[in-house]
Order: structure tokens, then sequence, then C-alpha cells
């Protein structure tokens, strides 16, 4: 449980500073993610001679089938989800994301049998009831193109969570880490500095206007990255993904408080009410995952 307390806190600390370097010190996504995956890969790479270990099998076409996946749906999903936070309120786009740890334990109750829990799909139904209030407007939904990412986010995330545990059984969790950055970066890298500039008519990367207070800050995001990855991935491997889950819940909650604290961001009353929502769905699902 250790692990997991220390990610979620890392994970809240690393998505503040995300908002603050993307909006405030205005890197663009395409760089932020580049330069953050090149980091990260880096620092993961100086551990790995102490706690990295790839097993024979990992080289299976089976294997390396789901590893392809792995990078691809990460690849998709952290595109989406840095793009929201640079153009989206860390409050906004939290309350969405505080339904990933729901969709994350029902994939993983469908996909892993020995965690499955079928009590969790009356919270999941609370809780997107209340997202769902939290975003009517004159009696229509209005999802924006960003939070309608972050939708596609919850289920990649989850679907991402049950491929990685099963691939654990073969990596440690800084080989798997390692690997999954280094093929996220270079997925990456060739879609934002080659293809997408001539298929989607996006501007050319550069990097010229990144000053050092930049390269500190994603640094740093790097830093706590590592931290809270490896150790969630140390938690799946020994805990399950749906006990991880439910401890990262503490994720979107101390960013809730960050926003509000540190970014001085106003939170509308009916996402709070929907907070309040989602948070007692998560309580529920605790109490029965205990039973």
């Amino acid at each position: 449980m250790f692990y997991a307390i220390i990610a979620a806190i890392s994970l809240a600390a690393s998505t503040i500073m995300d908002k603050i370097v993307l909006s405030y010190q205005r890197i663009g996504h395409r760089q932020f993610i580049i330069l953050l995956f090149l980091f990260l890969f880096i620092l993961t790479a100086i551990i790995y001679p102490f706690w990295g270990h790839i097993d024979r099998l990992a080289f299976d076409f089976h294997y390396l089938f789901l590893l392809f996946l792995v990078i691809i749906i990460a690849s998709i999903y952290n595109v989406l989800f840095y793009h929201a936070i640079e153009k989206e309120k860390v409050s906004e786009i939290e309350l969405i994301v505080m339904l990933t740890p729901l969709s994350t334990i029902i994939i993983a109750s469908i996909f892993l049998q020995v965690e499955r829990n079928w009590n969790v799909f009356l919270a999941g139904i609370i809780a997107s009831s209340a997202l769902i209030f939290s975003h009517l407007r004159r009696y229509h939904l209005t999802f924006d193109a960003f939070q309608r990412g972050l939708l596609i986010y919850l289920m990649l995330y989850g679907f991402e969570a049950v491929l990685v545990k099963n691939l654990l059984f073969l990596y440690s969790p800084v080989a798997l880490y390692l690997v999954r950055t280094l093929g996220v970066l270079v997925v990456l890298s060739i879609w934002f500095l080659f293809i997408a500039p001539r298929l989607v008519d996006e501007p050319k990367v550069s990097f010229t206007k990144i000053n050092k207070k930049n390269y500190i800050s994603v640094f740093l995001i790097a830093f706590l990255g590592v931290i809270s990855m490896v150790l969630t991935y140390y938690s799946y491997a020994y805990f399950g993904v749906i006990f991880t889950t439910t401890i990262l819940t503490l994720w979107p909650i101390l960013t809730y408080l960050g926003s509000m604290f540190i970014l001085k961001e106003h939170i509308k009353k009916r996402i709070i009410l929907a907070a309040a929502i989602i948070l007692c769905s998560i309580i529920y699902v605790n109490i029965m995952m205990s039973k």
C-alpha cells in the first residue's frame, strides 16, 4: 500500500506542475511530451541496472504484441491527457479523471478473473451519472473537444493497466516502464516531428523558444513521473490492479485541492457536488472490496 500512496502523491504534484508548465510557462503540448518522455527514459535507464530484469519469454510474439499495444495505447492517451491539461482548468480535468479509478476497476474486473468484483459496477453507474450531471447545461451535455478526449483517456488507461499486469510476470516494473517510455518516445517523436505536420497540417515542432527554466520544470515532472509510475507498477505486480487503483483515487482528490489552493482556480458548485458523489462511489468500492 505504501507504493501506491507515494505514487498518488507524486501523481498529484506532477499534474499541478503539468498545468503550470503547459499553461503558464506556455510550452506547447507537443514539445512538452517529447521532452518529458526523453527525460522519463533517461531517468529510468539510470536505475535499470539496479532493478531492471526482462525474462526471455518476453520476446515471444504474443508478449511482444501485448507490449506493442501498451505503447500505442499509452501514446494516444498521453496526447489526449496533456492536450487537455494545456487547454482546460485542472478542476474541470480532474472531475473527469476522477472516474479513471472506477473505469479501471471495472475493466480489470472484466479481464482479470482473480481480481473480479462485480459490485463496482454500481459505483461506476453512480459516478458516471454524477459526471453527466456536472456537465448538463440547459438539458444538453456540454463536453468540449478536450474533455471528450479525456473520456477516451478513461477507457484507454484501464485497458493499459490490464495489459501491464499481464506483462509484469515477465518484466520487472523498472524494465517494463523503461521499454514503455522508449516506445512512446519513438512513436510520438515520429508523429509530431514528421507525420503530423504533413498529415493534419500542424506547424513544425520547435524547441528554440524553450528556456532553461522550462527544461528544469519538465525534468522535475519526469522525476515525479518515474517515482509514481514505477511504484504503481510495483503495486500492480504485488497487490493487483484493483487494490492499487483504489489507493490511487487519492491522486485526483489531491490534485483538486492543489488546483484550489495553488492555482487559485474557481470551482463551480455542481462540480464540487459531483466530486463528492464520485468520492462516495470510490469509498463504496473500497468498502465492498474489503469484505
